[in-house]
């Protein structure tokens, strides 16, 4: 198998994407990867928020699929040359696509709109049931199949994103990555934040409402907009919005 491609360097690749922003992403993502205590789980998270299959990250690589699953699964331990060359193709991977993903996680000074309670990114993703459960939650609509593993979250306090939020400003919410569990606070039914789910082109994985004391204060529209769209829904018991965030930042 041939080695890994180096990062393209031509003017039409520079135009694109700037070299600091393509530099600032691969110390973030090896950096976190040399820290992590699974680093295979690391590399995974990475690859799918790149939005790329095991074997085109393999094929840049010059290794088999068999052997990036052996290391995504935790069977062999990466070495700092390996994860190089693990980024290294991601960055080339995501530059042949017009560099969207290197752009994203190259900002790292936006600011929060003031709608947003909390925003957090997990180092390793966490089973949407775990989370249900730290944050005395009940599903409403959960679906079928696999529990869903969460990559990070965001808390919105509904009433000032509807007083204060744009559509342009919406983005906002799904942090680095639409694969999280966005938290609404201040709900009266849940139709207004489900509405906007429903509408907007990005999805998260699942949400949660916080503000109805039962499932049957939750409007019925609610949830079969959120069945319609194949997100979870959940009905967070917290007793208030810091109990619900205190839960939220126990996770690791």
């Amino acid at each position: 198998m041939r080695g890994a491609e180096p990062v393209p360097a031509d003017k039409s690749y520079t135009q694109i994407v700037g070299a600091d922003e393509i530099e600032r992403v691969k110390v973030k993502i090896a950096g976190e990867i040399a820290i992590s205590r699974s680093p295979g789980v690391s590399m995974k998270k990475w690859r799918q928020l790149f939005g790329e299959r095991q074997r085109e990250v393999a094929s840049k690589m010059g290794v088999s699929p068999s052997v990036l699953s052996d290391y995504e699964q935790g069977k062999r331990s990466p070495g700092i040359k390996f994860v190089k060359k693990f980024v290294d193709s991601l960055i080339f991977l995501d530059l042949e696509k017009g560099g969207a993903n290197i752009r994203h996680f190259s900002d790292s000074t936006r600011p929060h709109h003031k709608a947003i309670l909390d925003m957090r990114e997990f180092h390793v993703p966490t089973p949407l049931s775990k989370i249900v459960e730290a944050i005395e939650g009940e599903f409403l609509w959960r679906g079928v199949g696999r529990d869903p593993e969460i990559f990070g979250y965001t808390v919105i306090d509904s009433i000032s994103a509807i007083r204060h939020m744009d559509s342009n400003e919406f983005i906002q919410i799904f942090g680095p990555t639409s694969m999280r569990l966005l938290v609404f606070t201040n709900v009266s039914t849940g139709r207004s934040p489900l509405v906007a789910v429903r509408v907007y082109p990005l999805k998260p994985l699942a949400v949660a409402l916080h503000g109805p004391a039962t499932s049957e204060q939750v409007d019925r529209l609610a949830i079969e907009l959120a069945e319609l769209s194949k997100i979870p829904l959940i009905l967070t018991r917290s007793s208030s919005v810091k109990d619900l965030l205190g839960g939220l930042q126990r996770l690791d």
